[in-house]
Formats: C-alpha cells, structure tokens, sequence
C-alpha cells in the first residue's frame, strides 16, 4: 500500500498542501519582477559593472588596463576554441 507523500501529509495534518513554486505560479506574483523591456535591462545591468572598473581605471591605470586586457584575450581565445571545436566534432 503505497501513498503518495502529499496524501500522507493531508491525512494527518488536515490541511491542504502548499507548494511554493506552483502558489507563485497561479497568483502572478511574478508579474511585476519581469521587464517588458526586452534586452535593454540586461544591457544596463551589465553596464553597472563598468562603472566600479571606470573609477579603479583613475587610480590604477596599468593594473586595470592589464585585467581588462588579460580579460579580453583569455575570452577571444576561449572563444576561438570552440569555433574550432565545433568545426571539427559537429560534422554531419
């Protein structure tokens, strides 16, 4: 005689179970947190991270210009990597 956990729960508790993700789901409490904006709020986010690395670029130019420019080259080349990887392993 297997029950479910649910069942269970409702049997000796008396109550209705509630699960937080489907609540959330059926009373929209989520409607105000989603931007109708598109990809102009990601793009502002991401701009948000430019401006701590502006004002370190007034105090410590050579230092910033290196981890930008270190940044910079390790993304390219990961990048790179896969464009190769992918030539060679997604061949039909």
């Amino acid at each position: 005689m297997s029950r479910r956990l649910d069942d269970l729960v409702t049997s000796t508790e008396h109550a209705e179970l509630v699960h937080p993700l489907r609540a959330v789901l059926q009373h929209h409490f989520l409607d105000g947190f989603v931007s109708t904006e598109g990809g102009l709020s990601l793009v502002m986010m991401n701009a948000l991270l430019l401006v701590p690395l502006i004002m370190a670029a007034f105090f410590y130019p050579v230092p910033v210009l290196t981890v930008v420019g270190v940044t910079l080259l390790v993304a390219f080349v990961a990048y790179e990597g896969y464009v190769i990887w992918r030539r060679r392993h997604l061949r039909a």
